[in-house]
């Protein structure tokens, strides 16, 4: 059997790496599932997922022109009630991409790009990780009308 000084290195560095490494991955990991699993909530509407993600005394903050108000303020279960079962009428034209832009020990913060027929938004998603689970806390968002496609 031979066994190259690289493959030594490298499992030497494996295994001399810090916990904290290991566990920002899986922290990271899981910031991605609970957010996987907000945006099925979107395409579902399903009250159960939105719960489920989405902490009670979390707080949702938004603005859109579209909505006819300066500023829009509810609380996660507020926000998690919205989901009806019933999928928006145009959801297979709704696009959304997310990414994790920080990480900080028990925080996170995730932008979400929302593109809908004839609307445009970004949310700002916060996460935190109380009791071993991770959480959106709140939400901003704001959001422009857009001509629709014909």
């Amino acid at each position: 059997m031979k066994i190259s000084i690289r493959s030594i290195a490298l499992t030497g560095a494996f295994l001399l790496l810090p916990t904290s490494v290991m566990a920002q991955s899986s922290d990271h990991e899981a910031v991605d599932q609970v957010m996987k699993k907000f945006m099925s909530a979107y395409t579902t509407a399903d009250n159960a997922k939105a719960k489920e993600v989405f902490r009670k005394d979390g707080v949702m903050i938004g603005y859109s022109a579209a909505r006819g108000s300066d500023l829009l303020m509810r609380t996660g279960e507020q926000f998690a009630e919205g989901f009806n079962g019933k999928p928006a009428a145009d959801e297979a034209q709704r696009k959304r991409t997310y990414e994790i832009v920080d990480m900080a020990e028990n925080f996170a913060a995730v932008r979400v790009n929302l593109d809908y027929p004839g609307w445009r938004g970004v949310d700002y998603v916060v996460l935190l990780k109380n009791d071993g689970q991770w959480k959106i806390i709140s939400k901003a968002w704001t959001g422009v009308l857009t001509p629709k496609a014909s």
